[in-house]
């Protein structure tokens, strides 16, 4: 099948302008104070039972405090977390990606809670994300309103 010259030019424009295209600049600054947030993120698997650093863009500073509720991206797909604690710095050599959202700012993640948990999940062999899951309740919005 041979492309008519209309066809071609079309085609040739087309590439033209993805070439040409610059990748959306990311206008979310960090947080001015403890910009990097260490997630525990509800992922069940043993070689990923550790913390993972992202950053708090500046909208969302207020909101994610330590122990609330959070969706960040891990994977390729949006899920859930709770924020354990905020840093200055992250040990992370690479660049962190962003929280998405702050599901709830309510403490709903308190520090004897996770210490407990994290013991149990050592103690019996378990990851963090199934024994927080089975500790904290589930959430309901109208009583966080």
């Amino acid at each position: 099948m041979v492309e008519s010259p209309t066809r071609s030019a079309q085609l040739a424009q087309v590439r033209s302008r993805v070439r040409a295209a610059t990748p959306p600049q990311r206008t979310d600054l960090p947080a001015p104070e403890l910009p990097v947030a260490r997630v525990a993120v509800d992922i069940p698997l043993a070689h990923l039972d550790r913390l993972f650093d992202y950053v708090v863009p500046l909208h969302l500073h207020e909101l994610a405090a330590p122990g609330g509720r959070v969706k960040v991206r891990f994977a390729g797909r949006d899920v859930d977390g709770f924020v354990v604690e905020r840093v200055e710095q992250s040990d992370h050599p690479g660049a962190l990606a962003a929280l998405r959202r702050v599901v709830s700012s309510e403490t709903v993640l308190h520090p004897q809670v996770l210490a407990v948990a994290r013991m149990v999940a050592d103690r019996y062999a378990g990851c963090l994300a199934d024994v927080l899951r089975m500790a904290v309740p589930p959430r309901h919005a109208r009583i966080e309103a």
